[in-house]
């Protein structure tokens, strides 16, 4: 078999291009960067590059369907956002591929705030209470009341733009419209949770669960250590079965003091749990392949899950967590512990090559004045805009 892995700028696809090497497929990797992380891993040697999906999603979905045709892919894989655009011209690919996600209708829903949280209303784990912000009188209606929310755009990523708290005179900044809609979500305080997992026709086959213990800001968790609550896989198995999802899927939750649990937000695209899968290869495979029979020869029940030793990224715990807590002795003992999810098996290259993404990534920023969290995905994020036309690149 040959996979076609996308985004190839992400740990998460250098994750999958290892798995399926080890698993002997024959595998190519794509994304629209000039030196992204998997292109200088041994399993992502067959590197093509592609136009940016956002900029115009009908040129790349041309361009896939070239590849696709040219390297005989039998799978697509996303692994970043350039999922909705995938799921968006999924009928032009699917005659000469499988493609592992769901409708772009679904999408587009779980990947907006305000609209899962209302999804998630009657189900064994539900959103805190959210409203969605859609002009500034809609900002106003929450205004006194704004310290007990968290204020964040319904289509964003990162917690870049994230208020969490603010006081009034802090709402001024948001204004929201119906093409750029805001979420005001209920504060809840507590331990913080996240999840990974594949699910196919609604079956779910793989599930991670783990706490981002470090994190670059409020943003990215750079630092995966395992936690298994029954309650987040009992809610995932759930959602499988209402929405008869397929593909990778991720979700943020929070656990307050009393234990009760809360779904904030849902990331349907390839998370960090993906790491947690680093030595059980065949957990990634059965996930999309379904190859997974009990000794009856019957397809098995049974959820996959990792191993509870924690993985981190090294290089981000060094950059970004280390001029914060170094000075601590637990710092380096949870560093001590983990295993890097980007130094896998002796192969160093792709660590030292994260340093000419982050060039790249520098002059992205200087080109369009943002921040570089901001130009990891300025060229492949969707944010609710109109697919039949061509889009200019943002950079907040």
């Amino acid at each position: 078999m040959h996979a076609l892995i996308l985004g190839a700028r992400a740990p998460a696809c250098l994750e999958w291009a290892r798995a399926l090497t080890a698993e002997h497929w024959q595998v190519t990797v794509a994304d629209s960067l000039c030196w992204p992380l998997t292109k200088f891993s041994a399993a992502g040697k067959n590197y093509w590059q592609l136009p940016e999906p956002r900029k115009n999603p009908a040129a790349w979905i041309a361009a896939l369907k070239d590849l696709v045709k040219t390297r005989k892919i039998d799978w697509i894989i996303p692994t970043c956002e350039e999922v909705f655009y995938l799921a968006w011209g999924a009928e032009k690919l699917k005659p000469h591929c499988h493609l592992f996600t769901s409708s772009f209708s679904l999408l587009a829903t779980l990947h907006h705030k305000g609209l899962f949280a209302d999804m998630t209303q009657n189900w064994p784990v539900k959103s805190p209470k959210t409203h969605i912000l859609k002009s500034r009188d809609d900002v106003m209606e929450v205004a006194d009341r704004s310290e007990s929310y968290v204020f964040k755009p319904a289509f964003s990523r990162f917690a870049t733009q994230t208020l969490l708290r603010p006081g009034i005179d802090s709402l001024a900044a948001i204004r929201p419209t119906l093409q750029s809609p805001w979420v005001a979500q209920e504060f809840i305080a507590g331990k913080e949770h996240c999840s990974f997992s594949l699910i196919q026709h609604g079956k779910l086959i793989t599930h991670a669960c783990y706490h981002p213990r470090y994190r670059v800001g409020r943003g990215s968790g750079i630092y995966f250590e395992v936690t298994h609550p029954a309650a987040i896989e009992n809610f995932v198995q759930n959602f499988a079965r209402e929405t008869g999802y397929t593909g990778q899927v991720g979700f943020d939750f929070i656990e307050d003091d009393s234990g009760k649990l809360f779904v904030l937000e849902c990331n349907p695209r390839a998370t960090s749990g993906v790491h947690l899968f680093n030595n059980n290869s065949s957990a990634l495979l059965k996930g999309i392949t379904l190859q997974d029979k009990n000794d009856n020869g019957q397809q098995s029940t049974q959820v996959l899950r990792p191993t509870h030793h924690p993985r981190m990224s090294a290089m981000g715990m060094l950059l970004f967590a280390a001029t914060k807590h170094g000075w601590k002795k637990t710092f380096w003992q949870d560093y001590k512990r983990a295993q890097d999810i980007i130094t896998h098996n002796g192969e160093y290259k792709p660590h030292y090559a994260q340093l000419l993404g982050l060039l790249e990534m520098t002059a992205r920023v200087l080109q369009k004045r943002c921040s570089l969290l901001a130009a990891v995905t300025a060229d492949i994020e969707w944010d609710g805009q109109p697919m039949d036309a061509r889009s200019d690149v943002p950079c907040n």
